[in-house]
């Protein structure tokens, strides 16, 4: 039953990018972009230098971003940099009082939708059985990522400028102090054991089961794995993963055992 579910999930999985990749190519094939930027009656566009008349630092700061480099092309109108995601500005650049200014733009943090208009791969995952509860409102994609920032799109990863796991460590506190003892997948990323937007498994692991941990204590540099203190786990494996079977169940780091027990 396992493995039916198993290919269940691949076939489900695969119809969803299926219909990405092909709305994707259609769109292309007419010389338009996947999807046109937010719409606002009667708005046109004014162009970033407009915006940065009153939002001089993000402005500066949305330079060196990768949304930056984003142009949203067409047949009517091109929308760049700013416009893309907020839609044209000219009616928010001529509103007089604060609630005119908030009602003649959009505001992609109240909604995820404006995101998935580009990241659609993000949206499929968050339709999976565990993700962040972005879907339910409880979450928003700016709570992770800076739209505005150079790493708007790669939070946690070897390419970003942010110090490792401080996106995660903002909300997980205890996950990420530091410990006596660390677990080094740390050092990698929480994306190592984590898909940050959706999994089919609990906790958003990568990998339902000891499968997750053998891919790195299987290698040559954990000699040990298979026989600590003169005790296989070929016996051990079988009751559950490494976190469950009622072993290393401090899988983020501990302050009292070397081999990550409570």
């Amino acid at each position: 039953m396992k493995n039916w579910n198993r290919y269940i999930f691949i076939f489900c999985t695969a119809v969803v990018f299926g219909t990405a990749a092909v709305s994707y190519c259609a769109a292309r094939s007419e010389g338009d972009a996947v999807e046109q930027p937010g719409k606002i009656a009667g708005a046109t566009y004014v162009g970033m230098e407009t915006c940065a008349m009153c939002h001089e630092k993000i402005a500066k700061n949305f330079k060196r971003s990768d949304h930056a480099r984003i142009v949203v092309a067409s047949k009517a109108k091109e929308g760049q940099a700013c416009e893309t995601c907020h839609g044209p500005g000219s009616l928010h650049a001529d509103a007089q009082t604060k609630a005119e200014k908030h009602a003649t733009i959009i505001n992609p943090k109240k909604t995820p939708e404006t995101c998935y208009q580009c990241h659609m791969d993000k949206k499929a995952s968050f339709n999976l059985q565990y993700h962040h509860p972005v879907p339910e409102g409880k979450m928003s994609c700016a709570d992770c990522h800076d739209p505005h920032g150079e790493d708007a799109i790669r939070p946690n990863t070897n390419r970003s400028l942010s110090p490792k796991n401080a996106v995660c460590a903002k909300c997980h506190k205890d996950q990420t102090m530091v410990f006596a003892y660390e677990h080094d997948a740390l050092r990698e990323g929480c994306t190592t054991c984590h898909d940050v937007h959706g999994s089919i498994n609990d906790k958003m692991l990568v990998e339902r089961d000891a499968t997750l941990c053998l891919k790195c204590h299987f290698q040559a540099n954990f000699p040990s794995t298979g026989n600590i203190g003169n005790r296989g786990h070929a016996t051990s494996v079988n009751r559950g993963p490494c976190w469950s079977g009622g072993c290393h169940t401090a899988v983020h780091g501990s302050n009292y055992n070397d081999h990550l027990r409570i």
